[in-house]
């Protein structure tokens, strides 16, 4: 047996918004290494204070490095935070210490009460990607090794997820999430709008199904790209092998390394790349 591994992805190009890493490719000509490109995902920190007003963290939001001011500043408008929408706040900047952050000082007091129940409201400071993966790593530890499963296994996925994708198919604005056992067979299936929600749905399902009702999930097929929420959502719920019909971002990656998440993404067809813990991939 040949066990392939793969280094997590090198630092981040912040001016490009793409991060560099080594992946698998599966395919009829058989299997071989190369270099990808993936789209950056970081948290970006917003935080906000009227004259006199330490600045507060109102939000955390994951997104691709680059015009962070004008998300912020966006992202306070469109939640109604920068009071009269005809006059601007009086400056947005990055935080020295930190990227991830952004200080927008506002023209009047903040309205502290439109946070409450509408925007993710954090303490944290100095928020970061690795920051908030090392927590989460202590908190629900790797996922356990095994199973090992079949290329042919894998390729079967993308079709069996089609064929139960009702809804998308009369509207074609669902996401959806998929749960296998190693052999392929469906556990689960369910869509949504946000494809977070999809996955939730199919894990409550398997978990409401009741202990002894169904094998535990294996596989989490997913009908878009794979990001870090959805890594980090199935290494909790303890799935270890992610799949994705697109690409995944430079943090899923990275997650996927440090959860101990097998992770592939552009399975389509007979072809696929393997972004994280081939050894549970029988290549």
């Amino acid at each position: 047996m040949t066990v392939l591994a793969l280094a997590p992805p090198p630092g981040t190009d912040r001016r490009s918004g793409a991060t560099a890493a080594p992946v698998l490719t599966f395919g009829s000509d058989g299997v071989r290494r190369r270099r990808d490109r993936l789209a950056t995902e970081e948290p970006l920190e917003i935080r906000a204070g009227g004259p006199g007003e330490a600045p507060l963290a109102v939000a955390v939001t994951m997104r691709t490095p680059g015009h962070d001011l004008e998300l912020a500043v966006g992202f306070l408008a469109a939640e109604g935070l920068l009071g009269d929408g005809a006059r601007p706040p009086v400056a947005a900047r990055a935080c020295a210490q930190d990227p991830n952050v952004v200080l927008v000082a506002l023209r009047a007091p903040l309205d502290r009460s439109r946070l409450r129940g509408r925007i993710e409201v954090s303490s944290s400071c100095g928020v970061c990607g690795h920051a908030a993966l090392d927590e989460l790593g202590d908190r629900c530890g790797p996922v356990a090794d095994g199973p090992r499963v079949a290329p042919e296994t894998l390729i079967a996925l993308p079709d069996r997820l089609r064929d139960h994708q009702r809804l998308f198919e009369r509207t074609g604005g669902l996401h959806a999430a998929a749960l296998f056992d190693e052999r392929g067979t469906l556990l689960a299936v369910r869509e949504d709008v946000g494809r977070h929600n999809a996955l939730d749905k199919a894990l409550g399902a398997t978990l409401l199904a009741g202990p002894g009702a169904a094998p535990r999930p294996a596989i989490a097929m997913l009908s878009g790209r794979a990001s870090y929420e959805l890594v980090q959502k199935a290494a909790v719920a303890g799935v270890p092998i992610v799949c994705a019909v697109s690409a995944p971002s430079s943090l899923a990656v990275d997650a996927a390394h440090r959860l101990g998440v097998t992770l592939v993404g552009f399975l389509r067809g007979e072809r696929f790349n393997v972004y994280a813990r081939p050894d549970r991939i029988v290549l």
